[in-house]
């Protein structure tokens, strides 16, 4: 939900709670509660990938892991000891409301963990991962060409491919550019691009699986002696997934 939309309804709300006070008639409170049910309803995010992250207003992360327990390679008390020195030892350097353990939960065949980041860049560097969040012209700054084909996309539905020029048409837009793969959720607007190689869930999330639809082709035998190992720089690109977004 965006902000003008939380604070339509919001004040919707409170309008409705001042006309009905301690009387409030029938009809009048079933629309304080349809008016409740729509606020949280639209808050409410479950990630549908293992790996997820929710990219607040404020540019804090949340991210949530889930992963199945395998009782011969996990002990359950060590990992969470393991993450615990790595949050403290980058907290003691960074400072110490950098990153914060939300939960840690198991329930002997999976567990699930979430952290709070209090900004992109703590993502990244303890994650040692590519991570921005913010707009599109502090993308450019920092070094990011956006080179790749796009798709449009209206209320969640992925629409036609277009080149890059077309991302740049609303310079005001955010832009979360991560490394795939994972789930990204934005709280505050609706997604209008993502580059080609990731897949809408809904209007502000998205599947950054890293991956390309494949035109279909002829391959020889013998062009497999010619192919060349992908180098690092050419799989961080080919993973680099961009996702364009409007506050309005």
């Amino acid at each position: 939900m965006t902000a003008k939309r939380k604070a339509v309804a919001a004040a919707l709300l409170a309008a409705v709670t001042l006309l009905g006070g301690c009387g409030m008639p029938d009809e009048l409170s079933d629309l304080s509660g349809q008016l409740n049910d729509w606020l949280g309803g639209q808050e409410a995010w479950t990630p549908q990938e293992s790996d997820a992250v929710s990219i607040a207003s404020d540019g804090s992360v949340t991210e949530i892991m889930e992963d199945t327990l395998d009782q011969s390679y996990y002990d359950v008390t060590e990992l969470e000891n393991m993450i615990t020195s790595e949050v403290g030892a980058y907290n003691a350097e960074n400072g110490a409301d950098s990153i914060k353990i939300e939960s840690f939960e198991h329930d002997g065949t999976s567990v699930s963990i979430t952290l709070w980041y209090g900004s992109c860049e703590d993502y990244a560097s303890f994650n040692n991962t590519e991570f921005y969040s913010g707009s599109i012209i502090g993308a450019q700054i920092e070094g990011y060409l956006f080179e790749t084909d796009f798709y449009r996309v209206s209320s969640g539905v992925t629409g036609n491919t277009v080149d890059y020029t077309s991302v740049f048409g609303d310079m005001s837009a955010g832009v979360v550019i991560v490394q795939a793969p994972m789930e990204v959720h934005v709280e505050e607007g609706e997604v209008t691009f993502i580059s080609t190689n990731a897949e809408m869930i809904s209007a502000d999330t998205v599947n950054a699986n890293g991956e390309q639809e494949e035109e279909e082709a002829l391959v020889l035998p013998s062009s497999k002696v010619y192919e060349e190992e992908t180098t690092y720089e050419e799989e961080k690109l080919a993973n680099r997934v961009y996702i364009i977004y409007s506050l309005e």
